[in-house]
């Protein structure tokens, strides 16, 4: 007999609590043993079976052999039954080759589950020859589709088919369809601005764009080069650059973001990225006010990929006072895959575009296409998941970078290497080689990585811890040929332009501003 208050057999939580840490400390202590334990276990659970002691184990291993037996011979039975019916279709409409049928016979049996026939269903001819026909129509509309994107404007870089990227079947990716936002932010812009990559300007211009620009709305658009990257090359470079530019169209610097971790940037003093995108704005708002239209200027922005178009964008409306980026960018082509419109205010609005490589006069040959992807690939203008071989890029540049031996110094010094040996004029082995044994990008066995050493030095490359730019063209003085502006509007630049340019800094304002005819402020620049 019991006395007193019986006692609950209720737990308290912390017990439980501690009983669920203590479970799950001995689970992962469980876990660490058995990593350290040599011998292999595989992660999938093998089937334990039919035990050995269970009685009646002989007869439901000779149910399961006799069921599988008569599941073959049906499905045998199913494969003759479709391939009379087709041979009878055959014979009264033709459709078929026998070939054919031995084929359609074979992937019936395959997919027996997904369509099943039986002898009196006189639809299995029918979808066997619907099949065929469909697949004849699509190699016939893939011959099409690919002789009409050789007639586009502008047309993406071709690939032979040993040389096929992740480009040339991107999803939704065809030419047309980039070139068609593109067209649609030329023909709605009232002003475009042309981004150039300070460190390879005509690497990034295209001439074909510029006549189509001025060809378009009668010769009424207004054009301006933006000179992006501006703290990748040192100020004489940028002057030259700068001189050479605006004898086409009015040029301004510009930097819109803050350059990657450890690159090796210049200091252009008051060229800062608030100072530059603060001249841009006023330029475009005493447009839009001289203008005096009541409705607002739109200004597209255009240019190859990765050369900072959204970026200039964000750096315009940081002027505004706004938080947070209008535009989503990145260190790698691709970013921006549509029309996007961001209003500034009630007088401007921004159109942002996705990149566009433009062709180039090469030869179409294998060799030239490699070369002109490696060109792509230093322009930054091909992501970098879509670039199979990035070794003809690297040899392209130590090719143009050797035309200078204080940068080729300076390559061998950002990763600390060794005199570069040269065999049978391949010096990018041996770099490459010497580039995986600093960076660890080593395979098994100790052996240099040369595709993962390549991805690395053009990593390096995009974010400018690697220098390197090109030298303007040398400018030939000719004797001054004046030429009405109606030319100018059909077939596009023509002579040195100084008219044009002289009377669109007017609009702009940018007489003297960072120009030739204020030179004090230039050599500022110097340091």
């Amino acid at each position: 007999m019991k006395i007193g208050k019986p006692k609950s057999k209720r737990v308290p939580v912390r017990l439980r609590h501690k009983i669920e840490k203590a479970s799950a400390a001995k689970q992962r202590k469980a876990k660490k043993e058995a990593k350290k334990n040599p011998e292999w276990r595989s992660k999938v659970k093998k089937d334990p079976g039919i035990p050995n002691l269970f009685p009646y184990k002989d007869r439901i291993l000779a149910e399961i052999e006799e069921s599988r037996r008569v599941k073959e011979e049906e499905q045998a039975k199913r494969r003759e039954a479709q391939r009379a019916q087709r041979l009878a279709a055959r014979e009264d409409g033709g459709a078929l080759d026998e070939d054919e049928d031995v084929e359609l016979g074979d992937m019936d049996g395959d997919e027996d589950d997904d369509m099943q026939v039986d002898d009196s269903n006189p639809m299995a001819a029918l979808v066997a020859s619907a099949q065929a026909r469909a697949a004849e129509y699509e190699k016939k509309d893939h011959g099409m589709d690919d002789d009409d994107e050789e007639e586009d404007d502008f047309e993406v870089f071709d690939e032979e088919d040993d040389y096929t990227t992740a480009a040339a079947v991107r999803k939704d990716s065809s030419r047309r369809a980039f070139d068609k936002v593109y067209k649609e932010v030329v023909d709605a812009s009232d002003v475009v601005l042309y981004v150039l990559d300070a460190r390879d300007p005509e690497g990034t211009r295209s001439k074909e764009v510029e006549q189509m620009v001025m060809a378009s709305d009668g010769g009424n658009k207004r054009m301006i080069f933006v000179l992006n990257k501006i703290d990748l090359v040192p100020p004489t470079v940028l002057k030259a650059w700068l001189t050479h530019l605006r004898r086409s169209f009015p040029t301004l610097p510009l930097r819109a973001s803050k350059p990657a971790p450890n690159a090796k940037t210049f200091d252009h003093k008051e060229l800062s990225i608030k100072g530059t995108s603060e001249a841009l704005f006023k330029a475009l708002k005493t447009y839009a006010e001289a203008k005096q239209l009541k409705r607002s200027i739109k200004v597209g922005i255009i240019g190859y990929p990765n050369v900072g178009k959204s970026s200039v964008i964000n750096a315009l409306t940081s002027r505004m006072g706004r938080r947070g980026a209008a535009c989503p960018t990145g260190a790698e082509a691709g970013v921006t895959t549509g029309l996007r419109e961001v209003k500034l205010d009630n007088k401007l609005k921004l159109l942002d575009s996705p990149g566009i490589v433009f062709p180039s006069s090469a030869e179409d040959t294998k060799a030239s296409k490699i070369e002109e992807k490696a060109r792509l690939i230093l322009l930054n203008a091909i992501p970098p998941k879509e670039i199979d071989d990035p070794v003809p890029a690297v040899t392209l540049l130590i090719k143009r970078l050797s035309t200078s031996p204080e940068l080729f110094a300076k390559l061998v010094t950002v990763y600390d290497l060794p005199p570069l040996h040269t065999i049978q004029g391949d010096t990018t082995t041996d770099f490459l080689v010497q580039v995986a044994r600093k960076r660890g990008r080593l395979g098994k066995g100790g052996v240099p990585n040369i595709h993962s050493a390549a991805q690395t030095v053009i990593t390096d490359w995009r974010d400018g811890r690697i220098q390197g730019w090109t030298d303007p063209p040398k400018h030939v003085a000719q004797p001054a040929q004046p030429a009405p502006r109606s030319s100018t509007t059909s077939s596009g630049l023509v002579g040195d332009q100084k008219e044009i340019v002289r009377e669109w800094a007017a609009e702009f304002k940018l007489d003297g501003l960072w120009g030739d005819d204020d030179a004090g402020a230039v050599d500022a620049m110097e340091t």
